[in-house]
């Protein structure tokens, strides 16, 4: 017959001998965790070290290939007609640069360019065309839309802007959640 329950007598060796267990699951978690991560790490280490080996070869095979097809006396050269359609742009530098520093200055207070394209389009041959992308942040929409027209209208009267473009128009506005509106101006 088996009694109800026992009367430890050894109760102090039992939690002693518990302790100790607890001590010893909580070293090895600590020696689990620290080899642990340092495999990870080391992993970690190791497919880098493989992904940039790979990339490396990739590169290599590329620039064989490239010097492959590119003997000496192939080089390019451009034609005269070639040299004529590139030759206004180059010579254009100075002037992109004023314009483009003088853009920001003209912009109105809490207004901000967030873009910048020329060409949107990628026609080649075609006639110049920047277009300007920004946001104004502003307390009331009259604020808002005087400002951004206001931008537009001191755009249109630059005599630098007016040098290189003969129209300044405003393309697109719309009011965000944050309540800052977002405008599109197209020079061309």
């Amino acid at each position: 017959m088996s009694p109800l329950f026992r009367i430890n007598f050894r109760r102090e060796a039992f939690r002693r001998e518990r302790a100790e267990a607890r001590a010893r699951a909580t070293w090895l978690g600590v020696w689990l965790t620290y080899f642990g991560g340092l495999a990870v790490l080391l992993g970690l280490y190791g497919l880098n070290c493989a992904s940039l080996q790979s990339r490396s070869r990739a590169l290599e095979r590329q620039i064989a290939r490239d010097r492959a097809q590119h003997t000496e006396g192939s080089e390019w050269v451009a034609s005269p007609n070639e040299a004529a359609a590139v030759e206004p742009w180059v010579a254009d530098t100075n002037r992109w640069r004023d314009l483009l520093g003088r853009i920001p200055r003209l912009l109105p207070e809490g207004a901000r360019l967030t873009g910048l394209q020329w060409n949107p389009d990628a026609i080649s041959g075609s006639e110049r065309k920047l277009v300007l992308t920004g946001v104004l942040r502003e307390g009331s929409r009259a604020d808002r839309m005087s400002n951004v027209t206001d931008f537009v209208a001191v755009l249109a009267k630059d005599s630098l802007i007016t040098s290189q473009f003969r129209s300044v128009r405003l393309v697109s506005t719309r009011v965000r959640e944050g309540g800052d509106s977002e405008f599109q101006v197209e020079c061309q």
